[in-house]
């Protein structure tokens, strides 16, 4: 998102330039990236001096989880943000306790941020807005205010212009792209797909892990049907994306949480114990896909384009 959204800032006329200190293998695009502690450093330095506004993700800031920089630079006078995703602020035990669904209970050994208490006090002290990517986010820190995923709506875009993908209409291809097992509900969505597979449902699982961002997008783009997290209860960026995409997409979706969206996602609701029947519904045609693969575009438009949701954080930037 931090790229995502520096670069719609930019298109807007501000000079926005998005940092990352870590690897991966989604190869998200940045502007500026570190590969070493005193690299790191120089960086910190050299931004404290060039930038106004630092908007901070997963509970990290230049010096990653130290967060040592945060009160310097609250110091000099710089506004700072926080934006917190999920496991960065997440009580696994308050959510646990609360719920009979979550991705908590299935999480073992725990993705807890280690930082996740000093980020949140860090967030709670110093940042001017603190922002959440998922409502069920909001009830982890005071005064969150709920910021929807960006999606990369140029990414999207340039696959859709490609040539489609050849599909075998004897088959029903499901999508699932879990970051992590545990957290997204997969063993629930393997479980589900064999039980069909066993009565001889034409089904088959595309399980997309460790590739990079883009060629994800490219495979996405051939399923009949993508199934998002099963446990959390909110959707995530890979709903945003599907939906963008106009591949109808599966979700839980927690009913306390669905009135924070400025509008009902077109999204199908499951959890594990729903899952198979409504997998059984979509292949049989019970469920009705067409109108999802009709909304899904627009709704991302609105809702996840980059430019509106730009135009959002340069407000609460200048305010």
């Amino acid at each position: 998102m931090a790229g995502v959204l520096a670069r719609a800032q930019r298109a807007l006329g501000v000079d926005a330039r998005s940092y990352c200190d870590q690897a991966n293998h989604f190869q998200y695009p940045a502007d500026y990236t570190a590969s070493s502690t005193s690299e790191r450093l120089a960086k910190a330095l050299r931004f404290a001096r060039q930038f106004d506004v630092f908007h901070f993700y997963f509970g990290r800031s230049l010096l990653g989880a130290s967060l040592l920089d945060v009160r310097p630079l609250a110091l000099l006078g710089k506004k700072i943000f926080f934006h917190f995703c999920g496991c960065d602020i997440r009580d696994e035990k308050a959510t646990t306790h609360t719920y009979s669904v979550s991705a908590c209970a299935n999480c073992f050994p725990k993705l807890c941020s280690p930082n996740r208490d000093q980020a949140r006090a860090a967030a709670e002290r110093f940042g001017r807005v603190n922002f959440v990517s998922t409502p069920d986010l909001l009830e982890f820190l005071p005064r969150a205010v709920l910021m929807p995923q960006a999606v990369d709506f140029e990414l999207v875009e340039r696959i859709m212009r490609e040539p489609a993908p050849r599909r075998d209409p004897r088959r029903f291809v499901i999508v699932h792209a879990p970051t992590n097992r545990q957290i997204k509900g997969t063993q629930y969505l393997l479980d589900a797909v064999a039980r069909l597979q066993a009565l001889h449902y034409p089904v088959e699982l595309s399980l997309i892990e460790n590739r990079s961002h883009a060629d994800a997008v490219r495979l996405y783009r051939a399923a009949d049907l993508a199934v998002d997290q099963l446990l959390v209860g909110s959707y995530g960026q890979f709903a945003a994306e599907m939906m963008a995409l106009g591949v109808p997409t599966i979700a839980y979706l927690r009913p306390d949480l669905v009135s924070h969206y400025a509008e009902e996602p077109p999204l199908i609701n499951a959890d594990p114990m729903t899952l198979e029947t409504v997998l059984r519904n979509c292949l049989e045609g019970r469920q009705d896909l067409g109108p999802l693969k009709a909304a899904g575009p627009s709704f991302a438009r609105r809702v996840h384009h980059p430019e509106p949701l730009a135009r959002r954080c340069l407000e609460a930037y200048a305010a």
